[in-house]
């Protein structure tokens, strides 16, 4: 949900979904309001970034051609918006149209209670993924212990491009859980996201065959 520090009046939630993204289930906040402006930008690492102002509240989310249409034609006007109940720090602009267009055309996805904890920080294992900021190349590892116990991955073949230039990679936690539930879900994320056949990752194995 939109911290109270940032949610104003105008804002009136709708309904609460969440949805399979990028790998993980991630929730997601719909909101009745009126967005003042809208801007597009790149970001200081070349990414294309939407910016939208709600009565002097800024969010940011990353560039969808479509979205960004839809929140041009409707500046200023009452409308809606999609946000992401991003890990950490504040609610971002939901880039996935698929949602955008299904709640306009009244197709309701998994609805779950407006209070759903989205994140839960405990359990003795995470899943993480590691993006290259230059390239958008990917790790995906599961580790036992804290997160900020500087663990970086298992790989030897990742953690030396890592080591090179540790600035240019950003880590994101997918899911706590136990560490027999992070090995199952690192292992169907494998799987599923083809990582040991795609260019587009590092890793080398999908658990069920070592390299």
């Amino acid at each position: 949900m939109v911290d109270s520090k940032h949610k104003t009046q105008s804002m009136n939630l709708l309904k609460t979904i969440k949805r399979w993204v990028a790998g993980s289930e991630k929730y997601f906040d719909i909101y009745e309001c009126t967005v003042d402006e809208v801007e597009a930008y790149t970001s200081d690492s070349e990414k294309s970034m939407v910016k939208v102002k709600i009565e002097g509240n800024e969010f940011n989310g990353l560039h969808n051609k479509w979205v960004y249409d839809y929140l041009c034609a409707n500046e200023g006007s009452p409308s809606f918006i999609v946000m992401w109940r991003a890990p950490k720090g504040k609610p971002m602009v939901a880039y996935v149209k698929e949602i955008w267009q299904d709640h306009i055309n009244g197709v309701y996805n998994v609805e779950v209670p407006a209070e759903s904890n989205a994140y839960s920080n405990s359990g003795e294992s995470f899943v993480y993924l590691w993006v290259c900021k230059d390239t958008d190349r990917k790790y995906i590892g599961k580790h036992k212990g804290a997160t900020d116990d500087g663990y970086v991955c298992s790989s030897e073949t990742f953690l030396a491009e890592y080591n090179e230039c540790p600035s240019r990679y950003i880590r994101t936690i997918l899911a706590h859980g136990s560490d027999q539930e992070m090995l199952e879900l690192e292992t169907i994320l494998l799987l599923q996201l083809k990582t040991r056949m795609s260019p587009m990752y590092f890793n080398m194995s999908n658990n069920l065959r070592k390299d």
